[in-house]
């Protein structure tokens, strides 16, 4: 389980500091369209490349395809077209906040699968929730960036359900990755065509910028979200990786300067809190890890 926990902080980690950079090229001059799919043709390339010297076998059923199919372009590539518009319309720590109603809407859902979270898990999650309202700018609002910023949550929430529950469910990780990358890369690369959001990168550095979110903010981070939603459960490894908004709002600090308010570290103070209380909860879900991703332990 140890090994799940620091899965998802390291994800937590990495998806943490992609806000900033995708901040970054969209005020170069990058349509949100065209971004969305430039992650994602990226993490394409990358997890096929990891795959062929890995020499693993992406052979699935067609029942499994139809379903990657379906989350890949409901559940991953809509997150993230959802949550790049809310970026461009709201603060990002905003938009991570209200993206980050995602592990409520699992723990809810989880409980209709019988996976019954904990005391210790509810609590956590809903003191995260108000961790989370702390950290929030809420100076400059947006109604339809704050719908998008939420709606990004619902689709996540049904992604790491699926990656829990489909018949995808016990594919090795980085096979999942490809597929589902694969996929939302071919629906929305054609979006950005027809809505006329497609443009080539503005500069060498956004080409770079967007390689670096294809390879670490997708590949590596979709591959150890995974590996912690078999290992520790969906309900468990989605409020750890609260965590995430936190990192955000360190490296906005860092690297943009922003200002930070007392709220807002207290804020911090209590996601931080909400996720240690949930790395060490001895409450089990029903955790089923498939021979094929034993290798990534």
């Amino acid at each position: 389980m140890k090994k799940g926990v620091l899965a998802v902080v390291v994800a937590s980690f990495l998806y943490g500091i992609m806000p900033v950079f995708t901040k970054r090229v969209l005020n170069e001059g990058m349509t949100s369209g065209a971004v969305v799919f430039y992650r994602l043709m990226f993490a394409a390339i990358f997890s096929f490349i990891a795959l062929m010297v890995s020499k693993q076998d992406i052979h699935i059923t067609r029942q499994q395809f139809l379903h990657l199919t379906i989350f890949g372009i409901i559940g991953f590539g809509a997150t993230m077209a959802f949550l790049t518009v809310a970026y461009s319309l709201i603060p990002t720590g905003l938009a991570t906040m209200l993206h980050f109603t995602y592990p409520l809407f699992v723990t809810i859902a989880m409980a209709f699968f019988g996976d019954k979270p904990t005391k210790i898990r509810v609590i956590s999650c809903l003191f995260a929730l108000l961790g989370l309202a702390l950290m929030a700018d809420f100076s400059r609002l947006s109604v339809m960036g704050i719908l998008f910023a939420v709606t990004s949550g619902v689709t996540y929430a049904c992604y790491v359900i699926a990656n829990k529950k489909s018949s995808f469910a016990n594919l090795p990780g980085m096979v999942i990755v490809f597929y589902v990358s694969v996929i939302a890369a071919v629906f929305f690369g054609l979006k950005a065509v027809v809505t006329k959001e497609f443009m080539l990168p503005v500069s060498m550095k956004s080409r770079i910028i967007l390689m670096a979110i294809g390879l670490f903010c997708t590949v590596v981070t979709l591959f150890l979200l995974t590996y912690g939603i078999k290992t520790l459960g969906a309900s468990r490894a989605s409020v750890l990786n609260m965590l995430e908004p936190v990192i955000s709002l360190v490296a906005g600090i860092i690297i943009y300067k922003e200002a930070v308010s007392l709220m807002g570290l207290l804020g911090c103070a209590m996601v931080i809190i909400s996720g240690l209380a949930v790395a060490f909860d001895n409450g089990e879900e029903k955790v089923k890890v498939h021979v094929n991703t034993a290798r990534y332990k």
